[in-house]
């Protein structure tokens, strides 16, 4: 039995890899796709876009793995199927059930490994890829400047040079239009000069030569000079040209541990204790000031002859309207706090009904590959595609409800576990009795006559 355990697991190592790495590449290319040409535009070293999608492989490797196991599953047990091993395992009195078992077992050892990823590595890294990318929106794109075009790209300032000689070093036709002071419209004009960029300070040095400083006063126009100069060097802030690397505290929801978002649950829970009782508070003190304390306290010994306070209709309708205003604020933010605990337990549930999915895509691949009869990729990654993709809409779904407080955030985690489980245990069964669920002969039949017919 030893032999056979190692065998179905041995099959499933080879298309496990090959599942992850195309689906981790597929993932990996949208992105590239997306982001690439904005990074490179921002003038970043290879290290730090090396680093941004290094970061972004730790959620892209969380929902690659439940998705490579079902396609594992289905091309194994289809590869099996096809070459008969299956029909040769149950004559020698070898059940489906004992075949499913190893994969089983490898999916529950897997699923432990991802609840601590997604608990442990998972929170870190979004955190980290949140801030770089938060980093890399304020960082301005790379100075470069071209021959006969206007570059306006830092404020207050418009670059134009006629041309550029020996790599960038030299410039000539240089004109420079100043307007960082609102009092006076400056523009600098030189025959040549060089520029550099000093990262310590964030400027953009320039060495001029052979030119002319035009000054006008915006107020007056009669106050206008003219300078001219052998040499001159002029500084220009460019700020943000450099990147900073933040180290901000705060993290999201997706940036916490489930045992940080428990604690977060639990603060929440105290502000809602302490907006009810401001609600209460703000109601007595409202009563108490229209009855007096001898009427409510009892402590306080009550008078025979009580009268309560009146008041106009004007001063009263003004008087609950400011009441009815300041409860109804009280309750917005108690709706606000239970909207959070909600956000955060749908996260917390999210951690381990993910994992959870490697095993139920072993109940659902398994039989589907023996039904299937095919081992192929096509075959096997058009269905785990089609059974990932139901699964995955009742996530996002029940995750969108149990946000708007429609459904319990552990019915909305863990009914696509439910559902798809079920159907798995149900396919297993059938394939046990080798009853047929799939026709895929009439199927092919099908093709074939309607492809006949177009011919």
């Amino acid at each position: 039995m030893f032999i056979i355990t190692k065998y179905i697991l041995k099959e499933h190592v080879g298309p496990f890899i090959f599942g992850l790495m195309t689906i981790v590449l597929i993932f990996l290319l949208n992105i590239i796709f997306r982001d690439l040409g904005r990074l490179l535009g921002k003038g970043l070293s290879v290290g730090v876009i090396l680093e941004f999608f290094v970061l972004n492989l730790a959620w892209i490797v969380a929902l690659a793995i439940p998705m490579s196991v079902l396609i594992a599953t289905l091309m194994a047990f289809g590869r099996l199927s096809s070459d008969n091993e299956i029909t040769a395992l149950k004559a020698s009195g070898v059940n489906l059930y004992r075949l499913i078992t190893p994969m089983l077992i490898a999916a529950a050892l897997l699923a432990i490994g991802m609840e601590r990823f997604n608990n442990c590595v998972l929170p870190d890294f979004n955190h980290r890829v949140r801030l770089l990318y938060s980093d890399i929106s304020k960082k301005r794109p790379t100075l470069t400047l071209e021959p006969h075009v206007f570059f306006n790209e830092i404020p207050n300032y418009t670059l134009f040079v006629q041309n550029i000689k020996k790599n960038g070093d030299l410039l000539e036709g240089i004109i420079i239009d100043d307007h960082s002071d609102s009092r006076y419209s400056k523009t600098i004009i030189a025959e040549k000069g060089h520029v550099r960029f000093s990262r310590e300070q964030e400027k953009m040095i320039f060495s001029l030569f052979n030119g002319e400083v035009h000054e006008i006063e915006l107020k007056d126009l009669r106050n206008y000079r003219r300078l001219k100069f052998q040499r001159q060097v002029i500084s220009i802030p460019v700020p943000n040209m450099v990147l900073k690397r933040s180290n901000s505290q705060y993290r999201g929801n997706r940036e916490k541990s489930a045992s940080m978002m428990r604690a977060d649950i639990e603060e929440n829970k105290k502000a809602i204790e302490f907006r009810e009782n401001r609600i209460r508070e703000i109601v007595r003190r409202d009563l108490a000031g229209i009855f007096p304390e001898t009427l409510w306290n009892r402590k306080v010994k009550k008078q025979r002859n009580f009268f309560p306070s009146y008041y106009s209709r004007g001063e009263t309708l003004r008087r609950v309207e400011a009441l009815c205003q300041e409860i109804h604020g009280e309750r917005s933010v108690i709706y606000g706090y239970r909207r959070s605990i909600s956000a955060l337990r749908v996260e917390i549930h999210k951690k381990y009904s993910i994992p959870v999915a490697c095993i139920v895509f072993v109940l659902v691949g398994a039989p589907l590959g023996i039904m299937a009869r095919q081992g192929g990729l096509v075959t096997g990654g058009g269905l785990s595609l089609i059974f990932f993709l139901i699964y995955w809409v009742f996530l996002i779904g029940g995750e969108q409800l149990a946000d708007r407080r429609i459904i319990g955030p552990v019915v909305a985690m863990w009914a696509p576990n439910f559902i798809v489980g079920i159907g798995g245990i149900l396919l297993v069964v059938k394939s046990v009795r080798e009853v047929t669920f799939i026709p895929w002969e009439n199927l092919r039949r099908w093709f074939r006559r309607s492809n006949r017919r177009r011919k």
